[in-house]
């Protein structure tokens, strides 16, 4: 490994008072996160798990809602009816499951083949759905009609009277609508529904409330949790320069100059120079992170990805970040520099 600093081999000495390790472009379009231990985009999984739970539930209660209004609101606001098949007397034009949507017209508008809704005259007088085969209308307005089953071999064994002036006639017909509603008259699906649905639902707002960031974060700082200085890369270091003296040396010098990469961060987020800001914090950065100066490394992060998406508020706070945590690090490595002389 090739490293330039103050007190290291010279060959790639840097210009001015930059402290870095080897020549790296680091690309200003995207932020790297190298604080150990963290994983590549922790909360993709979440935030997809969330999503998916977010457009499942908004389909059911959109699904929900529609269901009401096509069933409950629209036969008193539109004026037609429906009624679910029960038989596949009608396949496969209407099968068993399907809601058969009709208006009421009058008797007179009738003509063979219509499929009309109505009370046989037999038997228990139930509702039936079937298309006619023959019509008569008389001058009272008074329909006599024979039906029969597109799927049954032969004609319905009756004749029915329309009296009123009025029967309902199938428009449309919605598939497998009837299948689900009466799967939710199941007595255990209503349950599930009546006690699961709002305990569902008192879940998510508690989930929502525990997870909501507070107001004016942008993100979780979990710069807190790291140790200002932590002595195991600067030890990796040293295995790799195949010295001890010269790791320690690569440290003192970055003591010595962290005083003035910082104000030179301060400087240009004071004067808005993006570019020189993001040349500073690229070098303070990386220098850091080879230290182990894990927590003035993280701040730099933050700085870095506010500078890349021009958030200056958060520049600013970043930046300030970097600012207050320089003395507690300027504290460390004296200590790291008094107990090396010891």
């Amino acid at each position: 490994m090739q490293t330039t600093a103050e007190g290291l081999p010279q060959e790639r000495r840097p210009s001015h008072d930059r402290i870095t390790g080897p020549p790296r472009r680091v690309s200003r379009t995207a932020t790297t996160t190298a604080t150990p231990g963290s994983g590549k985009n922790p909360g993709v999984a979440s935030k997809i798990a969330r999503a998916l739970v977010s457009v499942i539930t908004t389909t059911i209660m959109v699904a929900a809602v529609a269901a009401f209004l096509f069933l409950a609101a629209g036969p008193r606001v539109l004026g037609y009816q429906t009624s679910t098949m029960l038989t596949g007397s009608m396949s496969p034009l209407i099968n068993p499951g399907d809601v058969v949507v009709t208006v009421p017209v009058a008797v007179q508008n009738l003509k063979v083949g219509d499929i009309i809704t109505y009370h046989i005259p037999v038997e228990d007088q139930r509702v039936e759905t079937h298309r006619i085969i023959d019509l008569t209308v008389n001058n009272q307005g008074t329909a006599t009609v024979r039906t029969k089953g597109d799927a049954n071999n032969g004609a319905d064994p009756w004749t029915a009277t329309l009296a009123g002036g009025q029967v309902d006639r199938q428009v449309f017909t919605v598939p497998y609508l009837g299948n689900a509603i009466r799967a939710l008259r199941d007595p255990v699906v209503l349950k599930v529904l009546m006690y699961g649905a709002p305990a569902a639902l008192v879940v998510m707002v508690l989930v929502s409330i525990w997870r909501k960031k507070p107001e004016g974060d942008g993100e979780v700082d979990t710069s807190a949790a790291l140790p200002a200085f932590d002595r195991r890369p600067l030890k990796r270091l040293a295995r790799e320069m195949k010295s001890k003296e010269a790791a320690e040396k690569f440290a003192a010098a970055y003591a010595k100059m962290l005083p003035q990469r910082v104000d030179k961060i301060s400087h240009a987020l004071s004067t808005g120079d993006s570019d020189l800001a993001m040349d500073a914090v690229l070098s303070l950065k990386t220098s850091s992170s080879m230290v182990g100066a894990l927590r003035m490394e993280q701040h730099c992060v933050r700085l870095e990805h506010a500078l890349v998406t021009t958030d200056h508020t958060a520049a600013a706070q970043a930046g300030e970040l970097v600012r207050q945590h320089q003395p507690q690090l300027e504290k460390a490595l004296g200590g790291h520099t008094t107990r090396r002389a010891a």
